[in-house]
């Protein structure tokens, strides 16, 4: 494996201009749909609060490693519905370092039974290459590579559209579309090509009103490559607790079993994904996401019951 993660370096590196990937594929998607469109920012109307982790390729030497802290929320003290995110996304893999820092905006308002949100994303994209990681097999001073550590920035812009309804749910957003290009010292760049997202879920109540199943639908492209993430999740309550758990198919690279609590507002699930093209199922990536939801009323102003003291005397 080592040779493998060698040969896909030096492939990258020995290009001056390299397109790169930035965005993480994470098992709950279907629960981060404000990572992955602007216009999410606000979707539950409550603050939404979580972190992800995903520990890709296991097994392997300098595997992919992802964390992404994000909460988003609506705006109080302002009429209407204007909401708020902010995310921050590390990313280790190999000798790169990747972060993404951003902040959505998305403004919803009522359409055909549902809410359709319109959003926004501005941010910051953040490379570091560290040439210590590099086993050299000769020569230690190849000119195509820096000679130390390289690191640099671009200002990166996105948005999207959500549509929400009782029963469904659509959205599509595209991402670094700006196509930002990132600097690494003086003879290397890194080009982020820009992507799109579609996204679509539903929720279908079983005649045991305890249980209900929510398929949903992740495709992602910058269309070159593609990605497609088929899930199909179940759901009981009992006793104030929600227990879920699913598989996604990914056609041609993928399938994906998860568990997960809801309790107290807090939700807590573990997935992990088995690739079908030959890696091994003890080499899959083991995904954690764990969140909390809190209702933001208490600022706004509530009916206070009184007697009136005029109607006393």
């Amino acid at each position: 494996m080592k040779k493998w993660l060698l040969i896909l370096t030096f492939t990258i590196c020995a290009f001056t201009t390299v397109r790169a990937q930035y965005d993480v594929h994470f098992t709950h998607y279907w629960r981060m749909l404000n990572f992955y469109n602007p216009a999410g920012a606000g979707a539950e109307q409550r603050m939404f609060a979580y972190a992800a982790y995903s520990n890709q390729l296991s097994g392997f030497e300098n595997n992919p490693k992802s964390m992404l802290l994000n909460i988003d929320a609506p705006i109080p003290f302002v009429r209407g519905d204007h909401n708020l995110g902010a995310g921050a996304l590390n990313d280790d893999i190999g000798m790169f370092t990747n972060q993404h820092i951003f902040l959505n905006y998305a403004y919803g308002f009522k359409l055909f039974g549902g809410r359709l949100a319109a959003g926004a994303q501005l941010g910051i994209l953040n490379s570091t290459f560290d040439r210590k990681k590099i086993i050299f097999g000769g020569d230690s001073n190849d000119p195509a590579f820096p000679s130390g550590t390289a690191d640099g920035n671009s200002i990166d812009f996105g948005a999207g559209l959500l549509y929400q309804h009782r029963h469904f749910y659509a959205g599509i957003s595209g991402l670094h579309l700006n196509a930002p290009t990132i600097l690494l010292g003086e003879t290397n760049e890194t080009e982020v090509a820009p992507y799109f997202n579609f996204t679509a879920g539903g929720n279908i109540m079983l005649k045991n009103t305890l249980m209900s199943i929510q398929p949903s639908l992740q495709v992602m492209t910058d269309f070159v490559a593609w990605r497609a993430d088929i899930t199909a999740r179940g759901t009981y309550e009992y006793d104030g607790k929600q227990y879920f758990g699913g598989v996604t198919y990914s056609p041609g690279v993928s399938m994906t079993l998860f568990l997960g609590l809801e309790i107290m507002n807090i939700t807590a699930s573990y997935g992990y994904e088995l690739f079908t093209s030959g890696i091994g199922a003890e080499n899959g990536s083991h995904d954690i996401f764990l969140g909390y939801q809190i209702n933001l009323d208490i600022f706004k102003k509530e009916k206070n019951k009184h007697n009136s003291i005029r109607i006393l005397q």
